[in-house]
Parts: structure tokens; sequence; C-alpha cells
């Protein structure tokens, strides 16, 4: 039982190394390609969405945790959301 930091996760380093979720979108990415019905950014961020799941699951069987992740900072202080970006 491990607790991890989301950069250690992401980039499979330290405690996070059985994990790398980065490494795992390249290498399919760059051994399967990009379906033509997708741009890259977005086959890119399904991948990335695809491998945090397994990797979450993973985690889950082993008793890992995420360091880091409380209850006293809101989820939508992690994500930077400009209202008008998307009009």
């Amino acid at each position: 039982m491990a607790q991890i930091s989301f950069e250690e996760l992401y980039r499979g380093e330290g405690a996070g190394e059985k994990y790398g979720i980065l490494g795992e979108v390249m290498k399919g990415f760059l051994k399967n390609g990009c379906p033509l019905v997708y741009d890259e950014r977005t086959w890119l961020d399904m991948l990335l969405a695809k491998h945090t799941l397994i990797a979450a699951e993973k985690m889950k069987n082993e008793g890992d945790t995420v360091s880091g992740l409380t209850d006293d900072v809101s989820p939508s202080s992690y994500v930077r959301w400009d209202e008008n970006e998307n009009s």
C-alpha cells in the first residue's frame, strides 16, 4: 500500500513507477497511431482518460492511494477554466 503523488502517477516515477500513465499513453499512440475519425489531440485525450481509469482500477486492487487530494480544496481548483474559451 503506497501513497503516490499525481506527478509520480502520471510520469511513472518513484512509487508511481508501476502505473506510468503518460508512458502507456505514448506507447499506445506510437504503436497504433491515431484513427482517421479523430484529430491527434482528441485521440491523446481519450488515451489519457483510458489509461487513467486503468491505473485507478489497478490502484484500487493494490490498495494504493493518491496523496495530495483532499476535501479541503474544491476540485475546480485543479482546473483552469476560461468561460469565453469555448464561445
